[in-house]
């Protein structure tokens, strides 16, 4: 194989899709090291452990490696369910975990010496890998510590660093003052941000919640035209915070909205989501709810209907091209023991209704996309 033409070597390296498998034939010789690099370090995954980010230290000060990589992916796992450690865990080695995010905290805040990063992406898991090998569950206490510092580091890097999309996930919202850093990045790069949070249901057995379940808001940019982007996601279950306001921001240049288990206030006010909605109308061409509710915050006062919700979006969105109704756009009460639950006594008349309405609403798009056409 080392002896292989230029146009075929070519061909191999473009059909291999193992990272392994590439820095096997990145070691061949340099037609494949030139040919390989850009590929193999385009895309780097960062596990929790102290070890991976030594290893990506290493790559980004690498003046050959460094200008290749354009993603970034932060303890990805796939198809895992996320769930809160037990309270009375025993951390071993405490010094490791504070090891740990001494070194996450130095190679994210080093993101910005990557002249070509576009994408990051983190996601949080309550367990790290030990220097040993052995998987080590963390308390929420330093879950949560862990996870400022991460998102912190980044959102430092993002003063001078180039990426235009970040995605976090697995989120537990803290009070809005923990998150000042977010108000100092003047100039947000971000075309898209992707926010993923933990339900009410799974904070709400931790003992800490009461210093948690912040705003949504808290991670958003300031107000600015560059974001055409924004997914809020809960989607292990519904989310909704009376901390939440979202009257200060506005991105006259938001194309895609995306809400999944976001929870509609009982009445609308300039903090509540469906404001904040109203006020991208603008340029807003996608909107797509999953599984979002209205809030009856008191059973004595009428609901915010959605048959109300979608007449108003349906007068006020005029720009929307497409609208994604995924799972049911129902109402939920709060209960002191299992969180937000479906409300049962909506009739057979307001839900006909509500999908008459949203039905009308989806057909005013229909008919918008032609005339445009």
């Amino acid at each position: 194989m080392r002896d292989l033409p230029i146009e075929i070597i070519n061909t191999v390296v473009q059909n291999v899709s193992s990272v392994t498998d590439l820095l096997q034939l990145r070691s061949l010789n340099k037609a494949y090291r030139e040919l390989v690099t850009p590929i193999a370090f385009s895309k780097l995954h960062v596990k929790n452990s102290i070890q991976s980010a030594q290893n990506f230290q290493q790559i980004i000060a690498a003046a050959n490696l460094a200008p290749y990589v354009r993603e970034v992916v932060y303890d990805f796992r796939d198809d895992e369910f996320f769930q809160f450690p037990p309270e009375n865990i025993e951390i071993e080695d405490m010094l490791e975990v504070a090891d740990l995010e001494e070194a996450l905290t130095e190679v994210f805040c080093a993101l910005d010496r990557l002249p070509r990063l576009e994408c990051v992406a983190a996601n949080f898991w309550p367990t790290f890998i030990s220097q040993s090998g052995k998987e080590i569950r963390e308390s929420p206490f330093w879950f949560t510590s862990r996870q400022l510092t991460v998102i912190h580091s980044i959102y430092h890097a993002m003063k001078t660093s180039r990426m235009t999309s970040l995605s976090l996930n697995n989120v537990v919202m803290m009070p809005v003052s923990c998150y000042d850093f977010v108000s100092t990045l003047t100039n947000s790069p971000l075309s898209h941000l992707s926010l993923s949070v933990v339900p009410n249901a799974d904070i709400s057995a931790w003992s800490g919640s009461k210093e948690i379940n912040g705003s949504l808001g808290a991670l958003l940019p300031i107000s600015n035209p560059t974001l055409k982007s924004l997914e809020l996601r809960s989607p292990q279950g519904p989310y909704h915070s009376l901390e939440t306001k979202l009257s200060s921001f506005h991105y006259p240049s938001l194309e895609s909205l995306v809400l999944e288990n976001t929870v509609f206030d009982q009445m609308p006010s300039p903090d509540g989501v469906e404001e904040f909605i109203i006020r991208q109308k603008s340029r807003l061409h996608h909107l797509e709810l999953q599984s979002c509710a209205s809030y009856v915050a008191n059973p004595s006062v009428d609901a915010r209907l959605w048959s109300s919700i979608w007449q108003r979006c349906a007068a006020e969105l005029t720009s929307l091209r497409e609208l994604v109704v995924d799972g049911d756009s129902g109402y939920v009460v709060l209960d002191a023991e299992w969180g937000y639950v479906t409300y049962k006594p909506i009739s057979t008349t307001v839900a006909e209704g509500d999908s008459s309405s949203l039905q009308m609403f989806q057909d005013a798009i229909v008919s918008a996309c032609k005339v445009v056409a």
